[in-house]
Formats: structure tokens, sequence, C-alpha cells
């Protein structure tokens, strides 16, 4: 036959931590807990990638400047290939085509007023 367990008074039940029941004190301080971590993780992953997307944003105007630029130097090396481009660089340093003249002026500011005589001399070409 089984046999009764001594019984206890009733304030010494209100008293025990029985095995598998929890207080819901202790479950609530446990949420609490957890939440204001995770909060807390939350906000700072956030921080980190609000960070990365404006690092990514800087790279992207980065990327899309040096893009420019490199059609620009493209286009120049497309045109630089051309006869024309070379003749005209070449003038910049002076040169001239054989039998071309050279109209220099003297007094540029008589262009624009137009109250003094043009003086210019002309240079013609070696070759």
């Amino acid at each position: 036959m089984r046999e009764n367990p001594p019984s206890r008074p009733s304030h010494q039940l209100s008293q025990t931590f029985w095995y598998g029941r929890v207080r819901p004190l202790a479950v609530f301080c446990a949420l609490f807990v957890i939440i204001a971590i995770g909060s807390m993780m939350i906000s700072s992953e956030r921080k980190k990638v609000e960070a990365l997307e404006y690092s990514v944003r800087e790279l992207e105007l980065a990327r899309d400047q040096l893009e420019k630029e490199r059609k620009k130097l493209a286009y120049e090396i497309q045109i630089a290939d051309t006869d024309e481009y070379i003749i005209a660089k070449a003038r910049e340093y002076g040169y001239m085509m054989p039998g071309e003249l050279l109209f220099v002026i003297k007094n540029p500011q008589a262009l624009e007023d137009g109250s003094e005589t043009i003086e210019m001399y002309v240079v013609e070409s070696a070759i």
C-alpha cells in the first residue's frame, strides 16, 4: 500500500520551490533582461548598417566620378588619333604648316575698343 507523505503546514508549502514551477516575477525579470540586451544589440547593428550604407554611397559616387573621367580620357584618346587634333596641338606650341602665314597683333586692346589702329606683323613659316 501506499503511504501518504507527511503533511506540511500551508505556510511552509508557499515558501518552498517546487521543481517544474517558476515564479512569475523571475520569468518577468528574465524576459526583461533578454529584451533589453536584444534591443541594445539591434541598435548597435543598425548603427553599423547605417555606417556601411553611407560608405557604399560614397564609393558609388567615387565610382561614378571615375567612370566619367575614364569616358573623358577614352574620348581624348579617340580624337588624339586624328590629324586635326595633332595640327591643333602643334599650333598651340607655335608650329606652322608649310606656306602658312601667322598674323601677330601687337595691341589686342585695339580690337575691343576700336579707337586705335591695329598693329600687327606677319610671320612666314620657315619651311
